[in-house]
């Protein structure tokens, strides 16, 4: 899945500064226009995959607050959100290649982080389409799982020697899934 990068935003806002930005979170469903954008949140993340490997990046989480009852009124345009963009940016640095993301939670729907998967340019508006991230294995070649594997196998079925409840102490095997 493409998602767009802090530039990618950046870009966009400069570009397009009289679009309303909307939301979509699932199929026909958007969130109210009289939204409000509550905080912007820098996430550097380290991670250590089952396979021993390690990884950084970095990801700006947008938060936005959905009222509880829709007014008339359009939702922000992206000159708005460049203001607020600006007032941000004066307080942090923000890497231009840091994943976007989106927080968002109403009363149906627990708060989440979606990736912008998708803008669509419309009339009058920019639409960005969010989307729910998945579980992976990032060493899936080392552990012998698919990339799309769902259901990982239970513990007592594995065949993997690093799995295996009565595995030595002192192996010199590699990292393994377990």
């Amino acid at each position: 899945m493409n998602t767009l990068t802090w530039k990618d935003f950046q870009t966009n806002l400069e570009l397009y500064p009289e679009l309303h930005l909307n939301f979509e979170y699932g199929e026909n469903q958007t969130i109210l226009p009289n939204y409000h954008i509550t905080e912007f949140k820098l996430a550097k993340i380290q991670s250590v995959d089952c396979g021993g490997k390690s990884d950084s990046w970095t990801e700006m989480i947008l938060q936005v607050l959905e009222p509880t009852i829709e007014k008339d009124t359009e939702s922000m345009t992206l000159s708005k959100v460049n203001s607020i963009v600006k007032k941000v940016t004066n307080v942090m640095e923000i890497p231009s290649n840091a994943i976007l993301r989106v927080e968002f939670g109403n009363e149906q729907l627990a708060m989440r982080q979606y990736f912008v998967s998708e803008m669509v340019p419309g009339k009058n508006s920019l639409l960005f389409k969010l989307k729910n991230g998945k579980t992976e294995c990032k060493a899936s070649a080392s552990c012998g799982l698919p990339k799309d594997v769902i259901n990982f196998p239970k513990l007592e079925k594995s065949s993997s020697a690093c799995c295996t409840p009565n595995q030595k102490e002192n192996t010199n095997e590699k990292v393994g899934c377990c």
